[in-house]
């Protein structure tokens, strides 16, 4: 990627300002949370961009806990409910359906057979399974999953 150089203006209103902010929450979050330490890069940049909306005038939600900045627990709980948590609970049926999925094309099916499918059908085949779960899933939820013993 090309590096910039010079002064960028960004004339924002104050939905366009949320709107940043909110991406900003979100693009850390998925950052930074799976990850024990906090990726510096996405720290520094975070400190920049709250820091130049800070210089514009940005107060709420912005926040300074001994000098570093972030957006108010309001703020960030409104993002989190609103799309981080549905995102990953949207991410989670949809993982858990293909995984299932695909376990049960590999217990019946020979790794021969398996390794004689394109990516495609593979594909195709593991879709029209998980689609068995996705039903399940959205009618009982996780209200008929049990673990054999």
């Amino acid at each position: 990627m090309e590096s910039y150089r010079g002064n960028m203006n960004l004339n924002l209103n104050e939905s366009e300002v949320k709107h940043l902010l909110q991406a900003l929450s979100i693009y850390e979050w998925v950052s930074n949370s799976p990850h024990e330490e906090a990726d510096s890069a996405v720290e520094e940049f975070c400190q920049s961009v709250l820091k130049k909306l800070q210089t514009l005038g940005v107060k709420e939600p912005i926040t300074s806990d001994d000098g570093v900045l972030t957006v108010d627990e309001t703020f960030f709980q409104e993002v989190f409910e609103s799309y981080i948590e549905p995102y990953n609970d949207d991410v989670f049926w949809s993982d858990l359906s293909t995984e299932l999925a695909q376990r049960d094309l590999e217990e019946k099916h020979s790794p021969k057979e398996l390794e004689a499918l394109s990516p495609d059908e593979y594909e195709a085949k593991v879709t029209k399974i998980a689609e068995t779960y996705d039903k399940e899933f959205e009618t009982n939820g996780v209200d008929k999953l049990f673990l054999k013993k």
